[in-house]
């Protein structure tokens, strides 16, 4: 219902926001009070409502920067958290990794996560049934990049629905938490560590995944956890409404089904400190959703 409402309200947002005249141009009318517009025309899907934590993966895809095994999360101490809720972060974070060694063909790391995933799964006994495939067919899937991306999509809906169905929501409401913190995360490492220019356009996007994000948490606080990350996500949110993005009507469509909506954008309007901030932000939670990994 929660996703319902927000897709409704910000529809209208998004209908008020492009340029009625449908100009391909981003005139100055495109743009309020910013001496730092960022231009740019391609097409691009913007995930609006998140469903699963690995909804916004391709994120940090095209980006020419090549693996980095550095920037996944460190697995040597994933087995020591017993906490549900910390396991629940954990399993987002680690389908984002696993989509991000997916993305580069890398069949060993994929392996390596996918175990991983299987382990905490065991520990909040979600049903066997998620991870049906025989051993010889989880190791064609590994080595097929659309196979597994299709195998991960299943994987985590059916642990969405789970979670749903078990009411266990504070546990699905943390996992998508994870999952889009971990992919916001490597985007921040592509951008400030490789240099990738664009990357910077995609962080102020998610804008719109984050007010679906904190949506979901809002309801769930009486889980301590989420408690504990709300004032940090709300203070995301505050630096992000500093940021203005506006659409080209030409061409705008909204997608039902994957809660998303493709356009071209024209421009985005920010202070370059709005945008260090995010990512200041971004780099802080993230070590402390890890804390056994960051010691």
């Amino acid at each position: 219902m929660l996703r319902q409402v927000f897709r409704a309200i910000i529809l209208s947002f998004f209908l008020y926001a492009c340029n009625p005249s449908g100009s391909q141009s981003g005139e100055t009318d495109f743009i309020a009070d910013s001496e730092y517009p960022s231009s740019f025309g391609q097409d691009g899907e913007i995930v609006y409502a998140l469903k699963i934590p690995t909804d916004i993966v391709s994120f940090f895809e095209e980006t020419g920067t090549g693996f980095d095994p550095e920037i996944s999360c460190p697995l040597e101490k994933i087995p020591l958290y017993e906490n549900p809720e910390h396991i629940a972060l954990l399993l987002g974070i680690l389908g984002v990794d696993l989509s991000y060694c997916t993305l580069f063909e890398r069949v060993n790391e994929s392996a390596e996560y996918y175990f991983h995933i299987e382990l905490l799964a065991d520990k909040l006994d979600l049903p066997r049934e998620i991870f049906e495939d025989s051993p010889g067919e989880q190791r064609s899937n590994l080595e097929s990049p659309d196979s597994l991306k299709n195998q991960i999509y299943e994987i985590y809906t059916e642990m969405d629905n789970h979670f749903q169905e078990s009411e266990q929501l504070s546990l699905a409401s943390l996992s998508l938490l994870g999952g889009w913190l971990e992919t916001m995360y490597i985007g921040v490492v592509i951008y400030k560590d490789k240099n990738v220019l664009e990357m910077g356009n995609r962080i102020l996007q998610q804008k719109y995944s984050l007010n679906s994000l904190s949506g979901i948490l809002a309801n769930q606080q009486e889980s301590l956890m989420v408690r504990r990350y709300m004032h940090t996500v709300n203070k995301l949110k505050e630096v992000y409404d500093e940021v203005d993005i506006r659409y080209e009507s030409e061409g705008f469509e909204m997608d039902d089904n994957e809660q998303a909506f493709h356009a071209s954008v024209a421009e985005i309007s920010y202070k370059p400190e709005s945008l260090e901030e995010i990512c200041r932000i971004i780099l802080q939670l993230r070590a402390d959703m890890l804390p056994m990994i960051n010691r």
